[in-house]
């Protein structure tokens, strides 16, 4: 059971963002695929008659699965999440402790670069203002900038989407101000 469901969301007004194992795992199975024909094309040339297709295929196949199922294991039970309701933001970036801010201490949110790897930077007024819940997990992740402290959560891979839950955390900061 993912640490989201053992919080009770604050509020009936709850929504929930994900990051589902079935997206992560045929994310990564898809990134190293490019990566072992890279190496592979590398270490060996390109040379027809050095290149053997039907074991580059094997080996390629192998490697997708047994990369993406590597990742999906060592990610561990707590995938990341976000919910959002009327008393504040929930959160947590994959194997990293939740943390709980009220609207009135986020003092902004926005996106991070693009696709599978955008991220959600998420300032507060004050980092003492965040409640970090009591699980066994990684201090949640925090960037800092020219003074300024930021919760980072990766979300390209979080359904709906990035840009979805921008909406959503928009529409909710503007109903708290």
């Amino acid at each position: 059971m993912a640490t989201v469901d053992l919080i009770p969301a604050p509020a009936g007004d709850a929504v929930t963002f994900r990051l589902h194992r079935s997206r992560l795992w045929l994310r990564m199975a898809l990134i190293f695929i490019p990566v072992f024909l890279l190496v592979r094309g590398t270490a060996i040339g390109l040379l027809l008659d050095r290149w053997d297709f039907t074991e580059t295929v094997i080996w390629v196949l192998l490697t997708a699965i047994g990369g993406a199922t590597g990742t999906v294991l060592g990610a561990g039970r707590n995938l990341g999440w976000i919910r959002a309701s009327a008393a504040g933001l929930e959160f947590a970036a994959t194997r990293r402790k939740p943390v709980f801010l009220p609207w009135s201490a986020v003092q902004s949110v926005r996106l991070r670069f693009t696709g599978h790897l955008t991220e959600l930077l998420i300032t507060p007024t004050s980092l003492n203002a965040a409640t970090v819940a009591a699980v066994s997990a990684w201090a949640p992740r925090v960037r800092r900038r020219s003074g300024a402290a930021a919760f980072v959560v990766d979300v390209g891979l979080m359904t709906p989407g990035p840009s979805a839950l921008l909406a959503e955390m928009n529409r909710r900061l503007v109903a708290h101000r």
